[in-house]
């Protein structure tokens, strides 16, 4: 990883572009960086940020153009403005320019949850800089960073507990602390973590509030389906991956539709490879829904993951509208 090596050896690049799904070690990242190379009390004159926006090209270049205050260097963040991955003529080309220009004193860190890699700025970036993926932590790192975290709130936690966590919860690190926090104050005088103890006080993964906000569509509750989808909103979940659960589960409720016309539940149980019980439940909530009810939203979650990959959409916008049709 870049910019790991260059924060070990001091020797910084003009620009870093950190991308992906694990916004916990994007900001971790950033905040290192910014820590190397500004002086905190002097960071209000040598730094700038953008938030979810397209950064205005004067800004940039009177920023970009004046030198640093009582320092080395200065550093402009911009966070999620889909450079990277969609941008007009007018970006391309101010970006292209910019980036083949640029200062010794300036740092320019762009943080982005995707990116195109046919995108003309990505490709000016990768080829002079450098450019970072940080996806979610395979499971092994994920485990040694919680029992590491754990240790410095004071408790402990064993491999099987750090993955049942990461199985209740999810693979995103700030979802996961969040956890560890709470944890770490309900067993702070046992000093040891447990998979009860995960049981009684964690969040469900992403994917099981989705369940949960479908079963009340499904029975006719708007209200408490709107709250678990702002829930997801406010968990900062990946709409790409809420949308996958959604097609997953219509996906497997379709089935169990036309096979209950001709199989009891135990027999479509056998065949989804589901419990009897949650097949017996689907089945009663299924008897007012219809089948073309479950295709329309198996096309909009189809149509939706096409062009939210595609940057054709945003991937909230997506599921505002897909949302829209299953109340």
């Amino acid at each position: 990883m870049a910019i790991k090596e260059d924060l070990k050896s001091g020797n910084f690049k003009s620009v870093y572009l950190m991308w992906g799904e694990e916004n916990f070690l994007k900001d971790y990242y950033k905040k290192a960086l910014v820590g190397k190379v500004l002086d905190p009390s002097l960071a209000d004159f040598n730094y700038m940020e953008f938030t979810a926006e397209k950064p205005d090209p004067e800004k940039v270049t009177e920023f970009v153009s004046s030198y640093p205050f009582m320092s080395d260097k200065k550093v402009l963040y911009i966070r999620n403005s889909d450079l990277c991955k969609k941008a007009n003529d007018t970006d391309k080309k101010f970006w292209q320019k910019q980036l083949s220009n640029m200062p010794d004193f300036v740092i320019i860190i762009f943080s982005e949850n995707e990116v195109d890699k046919r995108n003309a700025i990505y490709k000016a970036i990768v080829k002079e800089y450098s450019a970072d993926e940080f996806a979610f932590q395979k499971e092994a790192a994920l485990c040694d960073w919680i029992r590491r975290y754990a240790q410095s709130l004071g408790v402990s936690i064993g491999t099987d507990e750090a993955v049942h966590l990461i199985e209740c919860c999810s693979e995103s690190m700030y979802i996961l602390k969040s956890e560890l926090d709470k944890l770490a104050s309900y067993c702070h005088e046992r000093c040891k973590i447990t998979i009860s103890d995960i049981d009684l006080c964690c969040c469900k993964v992403p994917e099981d509030r989705v369940f949960d906000m479908i079963e009340y569509l499904l029975v006719g509750n708007a209200a408490k389906a709107c709250e678990k989808y702002e829930e997801l909103k406010l968990l900062r979940q990946e709409p790409i991956r809420i949308n996958a659960a959604i097609f997953s589960k219509y996906n497997q409720l379709r089935k169990i539709k036309l096979l209950a016309s001709s199989m009891s539940a135990r027999e479509i149980a056998a065949k989804t490879g589901q419990k009897e019980y949650f097949v017996t439940k689907d089945i009663a909530k299924l008897s007012k829904v219809s089948l073309s009810d479950l295709d329309k939203v198996l096309h909009l979650c189809a149509e939706a993951d096409h062009r939210i990959k595609n940057g054709l959409t945003d991937g909230w916008a997506a599921l505002d509208i897909i949302i829209a049709n299953m109340l």
